[in-house]
């Protein structure tokens, strides 16, 4: 399943190829679409166009969003005798890291078109763009997201993130808040008046200042919310600019993908840095990254820390340090 990102308020291309094996292979019937929001709510659907008899490629635009979003696009078809449905991603963002013009013209090398097809730079945009936000653990503009929390009877509410190897901050807007009664029962939203009364703290805790509680229950709470920074610092843009060279060269570099070092004649032995968890291998850009993560990084006196956990309550409430459970 493919991720394709589209800027808020402008019409995107989506497309799909079905394959048999290795051969794309096209559909006997018309290719129908559906695009669903993370909540389930269609967005739009449609009859999908084909891109050229035997390309098995199918492809469709999607009307300028004004919200972000993300969710999935249902594709329907019928490959070698048999129904089917695939899906993708998409998410809806508010603005790209850099343009493709910007990306081509970074380096004289990616010029031709022929061998770095638009649509080549489109995916290793997006493929720099989400390691670069892993690496640093955080949104560079703001993006959307939806969880389903365990509500704990409390005013407290701790948010995180979808992905599970992220965690929260920079939280921008909750947009809706939806309380079921327990698992598999109607969500009901919060009104207006009960989302204003609703604060999101910095280490990413929602706290309720109206006086009511986030009812107990398993994953019985929908959040959704955006977070994320205005806009991505220059020298980290830059830095974005040289892993999406290197993306879209990754078989093109000669070296062996297990060689820690190669030999150039009489120039000596040049060792080559390796990738890691949360590392390209690429110095000039892992020191930039580096610089903006909110990660555990580096050793020695220029090693960068983070907090292990948030700040401990010391209030004589559920989950604090000195919280008292009663067994009756």
């Amino acid at each position: 399943m493919s991720l394709t990102r589209i800027l808020r308020n402008q019409a995107g291309t989506l497309s799909h190829t079905f394959y048999v094996d290795e051969a794309a292979t096209d559909s006997t019937v018309t290719v129908t679409y559906t695009v669903a929001d993370a909540n389930g709510t269609v967005v739009a659907s449609g009859n999908a166009a084909s891109a050229g008899a035997g390309s098995g490629r199918y492809t469709f635009t999607l009307a300028a969003q004004s919200a972000l979003q993300r969710g999935t696009v249902a594709w329907t078809a019928t490959i070698a005798g048999s129904a089917t449905t695939e899906y993708d991603h998409y998410e809806i963002v508010a603005g790209f890291f850099f343009t493709l013009a910007e990306g081509r013209g970074s380096d004289d090398s990616l010029s031709s078109s022929e061998r770095y097809p638009t649509d080549d730079l489109r995916a290793k945009r997006t493929d720099v763009e989400v390691e670069c936000e892993n690496i640093c653990d955080q949104a560079f503009y703001p993006r959307y997201d939806r969880v389903v929390l365990d509500g704990t009877g409390s005013n407290r509410l701790i948010l995180k993130l979808s992905d599970p190897i992220r965690s929260i901050s920079d939280i921008r807007t909750i947009r809706r808040i939806a309380v079921a009664p327990d698992v598999d029962e109607t969500f009901v939203d919060f009104t207006a008046g009960q989302l204003a009364g609703v604060a999101p703290h910095a280490d990413g805790t929602l706290i309720r200042t109206d006086g009511n509680v986030f009812t107990a229950g398993f994953r019985n709470v929908i959040v959704e919310f955006e977070h994320g920074l205005d806009r991505p610092p220059s020298d980290l843009i830059q830095a974005c600019l040289t892993r999406l060279r290197s993306r879209l060269n990754f078989n093109k570099n000669g070296i062996p993908d297990r060689a820690t070092s190669y030999t150039m004649g009489d120039m000596g032995v040049y060792r080559i840095a390796q990738p890691d968890t949360y590392a390209t291998g690429l110095p000039e850009v892992d020191a930039v990254y580096s610089r903006y993560s909110r990660r555990v990084n580096g050793t020695g006196p220029n090693a960068k820390r983070v907090p292990a956990s948030r700040t401990l309550s010391y209030q004589p409430q559920a989950g604090s340090l000195f919280h008292r459970r009663t067994i009756w």
